[in-house]
């Protein structure tokens, strides 16, 4: 028999691992592409956040009771964390499946075909009268991730310009899917198929305790 207890457990499990796995699915599709995928770092932050916030949604829930009004307090903190938290759509962009030398070379053709005059050092450009490009390579999700530091001396429709020739110039490049990318999505699958599994030989009791709570 399938206490009501044991149900909610199982649904709790569900609940915090589909959106994980959804959130790997989709790294694994970036990742499997023949050209690179750009994202801008808020819509890549609010991916991560999504798939994380039922694994603090639902303590705080068991922990203020479940009910509309702690429900939408819970929505409410996830959609402020975003807008706190997550970067200027115009400052920073996660490019996934590229290597860092590929991701430079995007950068410093953007930049001239923008019009921009700077130079570079390592991995970082100094742009002439204005800010500094920062890249950052992230290897196990095979993503480079590019910052623009904080500044009023560009204005916001160079740095869109920027943006536009960048995406352009990553859209040009080719290259192989990643090793990642099938990790990714086995990651996902066994996330989704775990709790399904869990749940498949109690269907009926679960009928049963579901009919019980509505009447």
């Amino acid at each position: 028999m399938l206490a009501s207890w044991q149900l909610e457990l199982y649904l709790q499990i569900a609940v915090v691992a589909v959106p994980v796995a959804v959130y790997f699915l989709v790294l694994g599709l970036l990742n499997s592409q023949k050209r690179p995928q750009m994202l801008s770092g808020r819509m890549d932050f609010s991916l991560l956040i999504a798939s994380l916030a039922p694994l603090f949604a639902i303590p705080a829930l068991d922990w203020l009771g479940t009910n509309l009004l702690t429900i939408s307090a819970c929505v409410a903190a996830v959609a402020a964390t975003m807008a706190a938290l997550s970067p200027r759509s115009y400052r920073s962009w996660v490019v996934y499946n590229i290597s860092m030398n590929k991701a430079l070379r995007c950068v410093g053709r953007a930049l001239d075909l923008a019009g921009f005059r700077y130079s570079r050092r390592e991995d970082r450009f100094y742009l002439e009268g204005g800010p500094n490009i920062h890249l950052a390579s992230f290897p196990i999700l095979r993503n480079v991730s590019v910052h623009i530091s904080p500044t009023d001396k560009c204005r916001r429709a160079a740095l869109r310009r920027f943006e536009a020739e960048l995406a352009r110039t990553i859209g040009a490049v080719e290259v192989t899917a990643s090793p990642m990318a099938v990790s990714f999505v086995l990651v996902a699958t066994a996330m989704i198929v775990a709790p399904l599994i869990l749940l498949a030989d109690h269907v009926p009791e679960m009928v049963r305790i579901l009919t019980d709570l509505v009447k």
